[in-house]
This record gives structure tokens, sequence and C-alpha cells, in this order.
């Protein structure tokens, strides 16, 4: 057998996640008051950067959403703005698109001598809590492949806070336009993570994962927390029964579920979702709609170029030089980065307008179904740069505040001709049952079901308990019972 050793020349492509992408990224994803932290962050780090909110480099309130849309072509994507700067990889990478380091630098700006330009950069490192979205976006970055990364964070925005993830996992599919089995297979990876019990489907299935984790799951196990509600109602020989051991083990075994956590994202309850500043607010009009960004919060960004000026004029050496192109490089393309953001965001928001405009004009009853692909489709974007535009933003309505995620909704069959209807618009209609119906004879999941199938909306009665669930509406029985109470009192 002959060896025979050729140089051949291939040619391949490949994406290269450089920090300006990374940055780009990061941009799109932060709030408002998110981005007014980054850009302060930014500034300390760069004296070149002249940062205030509401300058003058904003749109006129007066400036419509499409005027404000003509100047962005319909198909230019966020992650690919052009810059003609030549600059050095001068941010550090990450292997996580969503997880970026806060190291703050304090600069003095005031030089007292040219050649002391370098030792006078103080660096501060400041000590950051993570989130929850944070946390779990490294670890899949670690332990998921590639392909299947965009949809595992994007399960993240599904998140009860709670931890769990209660959800119907057949919308999830059809608003991330994935397979059924391919959503359950991300799930169940996702329950690998920190802390454990994240991702679980309820209660249950939670501390069964924790214990699981522990390596004390048995068949006992399962059985005793599938009937926890026996031993709130004091029927422990019941339960001896049917677990198969003596009153004393059931102790036991009932003293190391107490040690679990039934909501293991409660302790990452400091969530940007939880800031009450819209980031997007949409006004009726007597010529229609304006859609505006929220100027109260919204940062811009301005370069010092009387300072720029100044240093420019200075003979600085080498390694000086350097270091202050690279400040100024990068303190230009944060500027275009940040323009972009803004603008992609319109364009996002006037498309859900768009696609939505039943809700804008009636509330949430006329919400129609809608997924990431229909407004990414529209705007000549991918699905992951609307999700990421999307992620934790809100909007402010004629009909309250709302997190842009909520008008992505799944689609419902009708039993007639018509439309389907978008899932969040059925989980208001059964609100609105629910909210009319006699206390003392509550509608059964059953009989919702029937009401609604008589309105157009075909509905299975497990569908109906789910979105029951998700609304933090108890079962007719539990109503029955309240509504039982609540007459003993006020006749008492």
């Amino acid at each position: 057998m002959k060896i025979n050793q050729q140089l051949k020349i291939k040619q391949n492509q490949s994406i290269v996640m450089t920090p300006q992408l990374q940055q780009a990224i990061k941009l799109l994803q932060l709030t408002n008051i998110e981005l007014a932290e980054y850009v302060e962050n930014a500034k300390l780090e760069n004296p070149f950067i002249k940062e205030d909110l509401n300058i003058k480099k904003m749109e006129t309130n007066e400036q419509k959403t499409f005027d404000v849309l003509e100047n962005t072509k319909q198909n230019e994507d966020p992650l690919k703005i052009n810059s003609d700067l030549e600059m050095n990889n001068s941010f550090d990478t990450h292997i996580s698109e969503r997880s970026f380091e806060k190291n703050n630098t304090t600069i003095k700006n005031n030089f007292e001598n040219k050649n002391t330009f370098l030792s006078e950069v103080i660096e501060n490192t400041v000590s950051n809590k993570i989130s929850l979205k944070e946390h779990l976006t490294n670890q899949i970055t670690l332990s998921f492949e590639k392909k299947d990364q965009s949809v595992a964070i994007s399960l993240i925005d599904y998140l009860h806070p709670s931890g769990w993830l209660i959800h119907p996992v057949e919308e999830i599919a059809e608003e991330l336009n994935k397979p059924i089995n391919y959503i359950e297979e991300i799930i169940q990876q996702l329950q690998s993570l920190e802390p454990i019990g994240i991702f679980a489907k309820n209660l249950s299935e939670c501390l069964k994962i924790q214990l699981k984790e522990k390596g004390i799951l048995n068949k006992t196990y399962q059985v005793l927390i599938d009937n926890l509600t026996l031993i709130t109602k004091g029927k422990i020989k019941t339960l001896t029964k049917l677990c198969e051991i003596e009153n004393d083990k059931i102790i036991q075994m009932v003293n190391i579920i107490k040690t679990l956590n039934p909501k293991p994202a409660e302790n990452f309850n400091d969530e940007p979702l939880s800031i009450s500043e819209p980031d997007i607010i949409v006004t009726k009009t007597n010529k229609g709609w304006k859609i505006d960004l929220n100027r109260s919060t919204l940062p811009t960004i301005d370069l010092d170029e009387d300072y720029i000026s100044e240093i420019s004029n200075l003979n600085l050496g080498g390694d000086d030089n350097e270091f202050t192109a690279n400040k100024i490089g990068e303190a230009k393309w944060l500027q275009k980065a940040v323009d972009q953001r803004n603008k992609t965001i319109l364009k996002v928001a006037s498309v859900i307008l768009q696609k939505q405009i039943g809700f804008f004009k009636h509330g949430l009853s006329h919400m129609k179904p809608l997924i990431l692909k229909d407004v990414a489709d529209a705007i000549g974007m991918h699905e992951s740069t609307v999700s990421r535009v999307t992620n934790s933003k809100l909007i402010l309505t004629d009909w309250g505040l709302l997190s842009l995620k909520e008008f992505f909704s799944a689609a419902i069959p009708s039993s007639e001709e018509s439309d389907k209807h978008a899932a969040s618009a059925v989980r208001e209609a059964l609100k609105k049952l629910i909210s009319t119906e006699v206390s003392s004879k509550p509608l059964s999941d059953e009989k919702i079901a029937d009401v609604l199938s008589n309105q157009g909306i075909d509905v299975a009665r497990r569908t109906v308990a789910k979105y029951r669930d998700m609304l933090s509406i108890p079962s007719s029985a539990e109503r029955k019972r309240r509504s039982k109470l609540s007459k003993l009192l006020s006749t008492g």
C-alpha cells in the first residue's frame, strides 16, 4: 500500500462570531432600560462617547412609524451591519450570545501628560447578579448541540415565574414552527439544567426531577408524589396502602420532599420583565396608528467630536495611538448598532400592529394566531432575530401594558368555516365565561368546551383545563367550594 502526501486547497465558509456581531445581538435583546445601563457602562469605558437621555437626535413625536422605517431596507438584517471601520477585537469573545461580562472601566477624561495616557485607565470590576435567563443560556451553550441552542433559548421565554413550563407544548411547537416531538426532546434535555426542577410541567414532575437527581426516586416516591393531596385531606391510611409502606416511613419520605424546591426559579425573581416601563408606545391618531420607542427611557449616543479632535492633535506614541483608534472605532460601531437596533424594533412592532390590528382596535378577544415566522417573513429577517427583538420588550397600548411575546399565539381550529382563533383570544373567552357564571353552579371544563364550540371555537376539555391553569383559575369544584364558604362568611 503506497501512501502519498499531497497539498490540497479547499474552500469552505463558516460563520465567525466576531465581537461586533456579539454586541449587535446583545443590543437586540436589551430593553430600553437595560440598554441605558449598557450605554452608561460603555461611556465609563470609552471617553469618546457622550450619552444623554432624550437628546435632539431622536425623531420628533410627530414622526410616523412608517416614515421612520422608510430609511431602513426591508431585508436588512441588523446582525449584518456593514462597517468601514478598521477595528481590532477589543471586546472579550464569549461562548454565549446572551452572556456578556459587565466589566466597567473608569476612564479619566483629562490627561496631564500624553506619555501617561494608558496609565490613567483604571479598571473597576462590578459584580452583577446573574438573571435566570443568563444562567440557563450559559448552560445551554455549553451542553446543547449548536443546531438546538436557538430553540432551547427560545423556550426560556415560556417559563412561568415559578420555573415550570405550563404553556401547552403543542402551542409552543406551532409558535416556534417545530415538530412537537422535537420540542419534547429539547424540554427533556432542559430539565437536566440547574436549578434542578426547572422546565418541569407541574409540581409533581418538578419534585420527581429533584428526587431523581438525588438518586432516590423510586416507585414508592412516585406514588406518594402523585397523591400528596391525600395528606392535606388527612387520609394517611389510604396513602400508606397506596405506597405499601408504614406510617413512619411515609413521614420520613414527606420530610425529604419538604426539603425540595417546588419553585426552582424563585431565587431569580429579579428578571427584567418585572420592569413596568414600556419600550414601545402605540397610540391612535386621526390619521391612523403611530408606533414610537419610549423616549423617556431610550438612550442615544453622540461622539465627543471636540475631544476626538483634541486627542487627534496630540502626537501620541504607538500604543497610545492604537488605544485611541480602537476606542473611537468602538464608539462609532456602538452608535451604529444602537441605531440599527431601534429601527429593527420599530419594523417588528409595525408588522405586529398590522397583523394584530383587531386587538389594537377591540382588545384581547380579537387577537389572531401569529408565529415568529410570520413576522420574520414580512420583514425579510431570520426568526431568531425576531425572537431576540420581542424578548422581554414591553409595549404600551390602549388595552394596557403587554409583553411583545403575548402577540404570538398558536392557532386553535374553528368549528365553523371561518378563520382560526388565537390561543390567547380563546383564553380571554374562557375567562369571560367563568367571570359571568352563576357562582353556585360553576361551569365544568367540559361545559366550557361545549359553550366555546357553540361560539365556533373547537377546543378539547383538557385544553380548557390547561388554559384555566395558565390563568390561575381553580376547578369548578374548588370555585363552588369557595362560593359556599363566601356565603357562609357573609351570613355569619
